[in-house]
């Protein structure tokens, strides 16, 4: 029902012209398998956005938990290295011509995933060990940007961390882009939007914490009919939520710029509730020491 669901919300959005790219992606729409509110959904976004994982040519689903086939991971690379193909077939295999993976059958260790990306930089304790495709976004977005004599995996897909700050204002139609410092960031052709709404008239005011740009030399897998290469554009953008920037502006409201009224009224609270706890503890000395009368008495009676 759900993956129903989810080709529904596609067709909506690929028919939205006003409201967003016609191949952008959320949080919500990149796995059938994927919640939202994932505790690694931003992790899974960053590296979807880079194409270093994709999908399995079957369905929507990730399989989080599911060992990462050498398949899989070929054709992921695949893309990620912009290589010739449009399927996980062709992109597997043009991967296994390359000399990424020596096999596509079985899963794909730690090992190889070593040589095939980060140029057997990293040392493990148990190098033949499989993986589960969480372990490995786990891994990788942990080694993003582990120096690997002079550039970093993100570099070595042809990409940059891109500007953050508060989104001035917005580019819209059938290119969508935004303004931070009065200067202009195109999205590329296929983003991955992590925000509440993917409406850009939405981000006004709102901070980016975080995007990722194309680079001029880099491989982006499907994206250069979209995009001229020469120019960056904003793969990943991450914008805060509307609720926690709202709470934080409370908070610093209240505690940063209280006036003297504000902090007389707190003050006037706090000490309301410190009468009221002493009065509390009072009665329940007298409650106490009443007992005690009333069991002596009883006693003595006796």
């Amino acid at each position: 029902m759900r993956k129903y669901i989810l080709l529904i919300l596609m067709s909506a959005l690929l028919m939205a012209p006003a409201v967003a790219s016609a191949h952008t992606m959320d949080k919500s729409m990149l796995y059938t398998d994927v919640s939202a509110t994932s505790a690694n959904i931003e992790e899974i976004m960053v590296l979807q956005s880079m194409g270093l994982i994709g999908y399995n040519g079957v369905d929507m689903a990730l399989n989080p938990s599911e060992n990462l086939s050498r398949k899989d991971f070929a054709a992921w690379i695949g893309a990620f290295f912009g290589l010739e193909g449009s399927t996980v077939e062709e992109l597997a295999q043009a991967a296994k011509n390359e000399e990424y993976v020596s096999s596509l059958e079985g899963d794909i260790t730690y090992k190889e995933i070593n040589t095939a990306l980060l140029h057997n930089k990293y040392e493990f304790e148990k190098p033949d060990a499989t993986l589960t495709k969480e372990e490995y976004i786990t891994f990788l977005s942990e080694n993003l940007d582990m120096d690997m004599g002079g550039h970093t995996l993100l570099q070595m897909g042809g990409f940059s961390y891109g500007p953050t700050g508060t989104i001035e204002d917005v580019v819209t139609g059938d290119n969508m882009g935004v303004i931070i410092e009065g200067k202009t960031y195109m999205l590329s052709g296929h983003p991955r939007i992590f925000a509440d709404s993917t409406d850009p008239e939405s981000w006004i005011g709102q901070n980016l914490e975080k995007s990722i740009l194309t680079t001029s030399g880099g491989h982006h897998h499907g994206h250069e009919e979209e995009q001229s290469s020469n120019t960056p554009t904003l793969q990943y953008i991450q914008i805060a939520s509307t609720t926690q920037q709202t709470t934080e502006d409370t908070k610093d409201k209240y505690e940063g710029t209280a006036t003297p009224r504000e902090e007389l009224k707190k003050n006037e609270g706090n000490d309301t509730t410190s009468t009221s706890s002493s009065t509390i503890w009072i009665v329940a000395i007298i409650a106490l020491v009443a007992v005690i009368i009333a069991i002596f008495f009883i006693k003595r009676k006796k």
